[in-house]
């Protein structure tokens, strides 16, 4: 049985990929943003194979493509036992059982930034049946809103979105001394690590969606957050570091300070659990980016402010 389209086609060297669990090839040719979860074509694999069949593509690009399949009618070769969704399904996230197992805080809030409603609907399914309470934004400003009004304990977060994209929203709260803590996991089709990282984000994620990977950070960087209270401020502004001083202490905060010089020796001696960075000190020499390197500040949330 063979089923056909008409669109854009399928490169050869993806052919295997469209087969993969969670991953998917092309996108919108508007936004360059895959649409679905990448799940549907990986369950026909499963269902195929578990009656001994197999299925296959063919495709060129630009003319459409061709998924076929074939499944044998003897019976004493196909598998007698019947095949359930719900059991394919399950074997499909095998990979995240693990990571559930391991959670460490399920009555956690999480808000999900991503104007993708699949990407979010998977997100909101896996998280919520680990236990986590989920809120949704379509966009970026609907998230600041959001985490104005109620302050989540974790933000995954997209940066292709209409309104205010990712990488602004992640500076706006990273530069508010009321949310710089908050973790915030980008997950994302744009590959710019160093910038999500110059901003002050805690871990950076590209699409299509390693579930396991996700549920690893998330578990860590909730159990990191209920700890941080010692902040190191380099400034050569010492106005601000007052002021920052001023701030911090009287909401709890251990707070010391550091010259760009000294930041690595100083940072390794008191290994603070936040560092906040001057923007304009942050972008020379990749600071961010080489701390995150130092042993002993691999989990130190940096926070790089204006």
């Amino acid at each position: 049985m063979s089923i056909s389209d008409t669109g854009i086609g399928i490169a050869p060297e993806d052919f295997g990929a469209v087969f993969e669990q969670f991953k998917q090839v092309g996108g919108d040719t508007l936004t360059d943003k895959p649409k679905g979860t990448g799940l549907g074509l990986p369950i026909c694999k499963e269902i195929v194979e578990h009656h001994g069949g197999r299925i296959w593509l063919e495709s060129e690009q630009g003319n459409g493509s061709t998924f076929s399949f074939a499944i044998p009618i003897n019976t004493e070769n196909t598998i007698k036992r019947p095949v359930h969704l719900d059991e394919l399904v399950s074997q499909l996230k095998e990979q995240v059982a693990h990571s559930k197992l391991n959670i460490i805080n399920h009555e956690a809030e999480i808000l999900i930034v991503d104007d993708d409603e699949s990407i979010r609907s998977l997100l909101n399914q896996e998280l919520g049946d680990a236990g986590y309470k989920i809120r949704e934004a379509t966009n970026g400003k609907e998230a600041l809103q959001m985490v104005k009004s109620k302050r989540p304990d974790l933000i995954i977060l997209d940066i292709m979105m209409p309104e205010m994209n990712g990488f602004d929203v992640a500076a706006v709260l990273k530069n508010d001394p009321e949310t710089m803590d908050i973790p915030i996991i980008v997950l994302s089709v744009v590959q710019d690590k160093s910038r999500g990282f110059r901003i002050g984000v805690d871990r950076y994620l590209t699409k299509p969606i390693d579930t396991g990977i996700l549920f690893n950070e998330i578990g860590s960087l909730l159990e990191q957050g209920k700890s941080r209270k010692k902040v190191m401020i380099m400034d050569d502004d010492a106005g601000i570091v007052k002021i920052l001083k001023e701030v911090l202490i009287a909401k709890g905060y251990e707070v010391s300070e550091s010259t760009e010089n000294e930041l690595v020796e100083n940072a390794k001696a008191n290994l603070p659990d936040i560092i906040m960075i001057n923007s304009v000190l942050s972008g020379k020499q990749d600071i961010v980016q080489n701390l995150r390197f130092e042993k002993g500040l691999e989990k130190v949330l940096f926070v790089v402010y204006q």
